[in-house]
């Protein structure tokens, strides 16, 4: 399932127009984070930008088995601000009672949990979105500005750097070669299991970059700060998380 990118949920009309929609899920940049409205329960899965996969998520459930109405009093009470009701969330003590902290003694009948998201497919919203072309290399080469050179094209010179396996002909495999991968499915394995990708700048070249899966390479090529053609720029590309 697609699920939309809102730019916040921190205000009262953002959450009515939220609780119309036909999806009940969304992610929020400002705060990041994705948020769930359940039969009876608000889900609030809290992200940042380093967030590569769910398991690294904080995750809260509030709500009531019987109704809805104890997770929308929350919610008021926050004066329908989302940053106000995670920042409040954290200072929980879920060592002790919890329906004795200040935040929800208004609400008898709220249920509140803390955990760690199942979700390995959610990443943060930061990494979500349009994929803008680079125009300089960065400070320090991260997945993020790996997956905006490979989505606008911004390479040249592609090479394979996989090694040929220890009982294959190593004749006939310098021979026949072995193929880099495609460009395409690496971006979309890069961005739905970035857990198992690193790039950095090459041991033996500094004008590349070598890509690896699993801390093995798998290949490199020099990096193009050129921008895009105009029909590519205006176009741009777009990423949506799938759950």
């Amino acid at each position: 399932m697609n699920i939309r990118c809102l730019p916040h949920l921190n205000t009262k009309q953002a959450w009515l127009d939220f609780c119309q929609r036909e999806v009940s899920s969304c992610f929020t940049l400002s705060p990041e984070a994705m948020v769930d409205l359940q039969t009876t329960y608000l889900m609030i899965t809290v992200l940042d930008n380093h967030t590569r996969h769910g398991k690294q998520a904080i995750k809260y459930s509030l709500g009531s088995r019987s109704s809805l109405k104890p997770a929308w009093k929350f919610i008021q009470a926050c004066d329908f601000n989302l940053q106000i009701m995670i920042d409040g969330l954290a200072e929980i003590n879920f060592d002790g009672n919890v329906r004795d902290n200040s935040l929800l003694k208004a609400h008898t009948d709220l249920t509140v949990r803390k955990f760690f998201s199942k979700d390995r497919s959610i990443i943060s919203p930061g990494n979500l979105g349009r994929l803008l072309p680079l125009s300089e290399p960065p400070p320090r080469w991260e997945l993020l500005h790996l997956s905006q050179l490979l989505a606008n094209h911004q390479y040249r010179d592609m090479r394979t750097e996989q090694l040929a396996l220890p009982n294959n002909d190593q004749f006939m495999v310098e021979f026949k070669g072995i193929p880099t991968p495609e460009v395409q499915e690496m971006l979309v394995e890069i961005i739905n299991q970035p857990q198992w990708w690193q790039v950095r700048p090459h041991p033996n070249d500094a004008a590349r970059l070598i890509i690896l899966r699993q801390e093995t390479p798998l290949c490199s090529f020099e990096p193009d700060f050129k921008p895009p053609k105009p029909k590519l720029a205006q176009r741009g590309v777009r990423w949506a998380s799938t759950v």
